[in-house]
């Protein structure tokens, strides 16, 4: 059983992380063959030698044309063509940013090049460990198996994908004024009205169990606390997220992973929620509330919001393809785009911060790179298919990363 953890970031200057990780996996009695990360500014000597002491490390630069990534799909037999749809960027302009997906699949792919049976991902600001309760102004953790957990579901013949939310504070600061319900639909997270109504009581707090509930299907995976099993390749699809500018800016749609959640669903596979839910660091100052007013929090929210944005027009696009919407793509944008006039106008009252009126303006650029950004899909998933294919060939029959090519077919 071959193990790898995957990791993405903008600079790897700091192995802490990373080393908690490999230190709780020894903890729990797992091997991990590899870490597997994914960079695209900057890297640091010293951060990447003590990581290396403890584990094998691929360290993958996104930036790099010549990557040795390119090179094992070239001696695969991959086309050129492909390859390129597979590691394609979208020009970042002055100040480079590279799509959330684009990252995650430069380790998805070394992982399914090198033969790795699980790949689990952890983000940049999460730990190990479960948020159980605060006494006070303290919290207390409890340290989890976060390998074990994954695998205890993941390592069943028909689940392709390990899942959980987390715990801290949700991703939506506390906040309530007339029209936040706009708002949320405009930002497509009408689902969470609801719990927002209640924020002032749970404060968006969330805990978490000390052990793991019962798992439970979902088809909505986080890219922060995911395990994916790759013995079963044509059941999975590559991650894909979207890039748009904005009042001079370039901007990261989130939702990289929502693609994964559809593909495994529509190939009969099953993504587990298994209930753990290790801790997320989302705002500054943890344990205090996060407060929207203040300029740290307020911008967080803020280019969350951003990126939701960048993410809707192509997701409606897709769902609606898929037939997943209970109304045309269309009607699902136009509903979204009338919310964040009305919502933003209001948010903009409420947090007294003017930025929040541009949302429908950013949506109208998010929009206008949808031509693009499908074709850009597409060249991705045709890329996929070919990857799959020349992995087949290089293996004997009956391996774990057997593809039937009938189900390719059907795919495209």
């Amino acid at each position: 059983m071959r193990i790898a953890l995957g990791l993405i970031t903008r600079n790897f200057d700091d192995p802490e992380l990373v080393l908690r990780f490999l230190a709780n996996a020894r903890k729990y009695g797992h091997t991990i063959e590899r870490v597997i990360i994914a960079y695209s500014h900057n890297r640091d000597d010293s951060a990447i030698e003590a990581v290396e002491k403890e584990c094998r490390l691929d360290l993958l630069s996104i930036t790099d044309s010549s990557q040795p990534l390119r090179q094992q799909m070239r001696l695969l037999g991959v086309p050129s063509e492909s390859i390129s749809g597979l590691l394609e960027i979208p020009d970042g302009g002055k100040e480079f940013e590279v799509p959330y997906g684009a990252y995650r699949n430069r380790v998805l792919f070394k992982a399914l090049l090198e033969g790795i049976d699980y790949l689990l991902f952890f983000d940049t600001d999460v730990k190990p460990q479960v948020l159980t309760h605060l006494e006070g102004a303290e919290a207390r953790w409890q340290e989890i198996d976060f390998v074990g957990t994954h695998l205890l579901s993941l390592s069943k013949p028909d689940v392709s994908a390990t899942t959980s939310e987390y715990s801290g504070y949700y991703i939506i600061p506390p906040m309530s004024f007339p029209g936040i319900g706009d708002l949320l639909t405009g930002l497509g997270k009408g689902m969470a009205l609801d719990y927002m109504e209640d924020c002032h009581e749970h404060q968006c707090l969330n805990l978490g169990p000390v052990s793991p509930g019962s798992p439970r299907l979902t088809d909505k995976p986080l890219g922060g606390n995911l395990g994916i099993s790759l013995r079963k390749a044509r059941r999975l699809a590559p991650f894909f997220s979207t890039i748009y500018s904005f009042s001079g800016l370039i901007i990261k749609g989130r939702g990289e992973d929502t693609l994964l959640g559809q593909a495994i669903s529509a190939s009969k596979g099953r993504i587990i929620d298994i209930d753990l839910h290790i801790f997320h660091d989302t705002y500054e100052g943890f344990p205090d509330v996060p407060d929207v007013r203040k300029e740290s929090i307020r911008d967080r929210f803020y280019w969350a919001c951003l990126g939701w944005i960048g993410r809707n027009p192509f997701l409606s696009w897709y769902l609606g393809k898929a037939g997943h919407l209970e109304t045309d793509w269309r009607s699902e944008l136009a509903l979204q785009r009338i919310g964040l006039e009305v919502g933003g106008e209001k948010a903009a009252e409420y947090l007294h911060d003017p930025r929040f009126r541009d949302l429908a303006a950013a949506f109208e650029a998010a929009f206008a790179e949808l031509p693009g950004t499908i074709n850009r899909y597409h060249r991705l998933m045709e890329g996929w298919r070919a990857l799959l294919l020349a992995i087949r060939k290089d293996q004997p029959p009956n391996e774990r990363h057997e593809v039937d090519v009938n189900d390719l077919e059907r795919a495209s």
